[in-house]
């Protein structure tokens, strides 16, 4: 009898472990427009524990400079800025935008 008292002590210590594992791996997309790339962590596709903060970092090439953030990016602590840190909180895509420096000002009709 005690060892069925042990056996049944173990299957219940085994559901509540599994049951109360949290543990959960998303999957982070990053992609970039023309004009530059993300260099932290890179472009494609990550996986990432539930509440890991990723940093993120976009480089603008010569003639562009860094937009702003776009896609599931409510999770982004400043989607303005090229440096900055997502925390996962599920799947999510973004893209780091960028946009062509303009040093000529606003066009003039002739």
């Amino acid at each position: 009898m005690a060892s069925l008292t042990v056996l049944l002590i173990a299957a219940i210590l085994a559901v509540g472990v599994a049951a109360c594992d949290d543990s959960h791996t998303y999957d982070l997309s990053i992609s970039s427009t023309s004009g530059g790339s993300v260099t932290i962590p890179g472009e494609g596709i990550f996986a990432y524990d539930a509440g890991t903060i990723v940093e993120l970092v976009a480089m603008p090439d010569n003639g562009y400079r860094f937009h702003t953030w776009i896609g599931d990016i409510e999770d982004i602590t400043d989607p303005n800025s090229a440096s900055t840190n997502i925390t996962i909180n599920g799947d999510c895509s973004i893209t780091a935008d960028f946009e062509e420096e303009d040093g000529t000002g606003p066009s003039q009709p002739y």
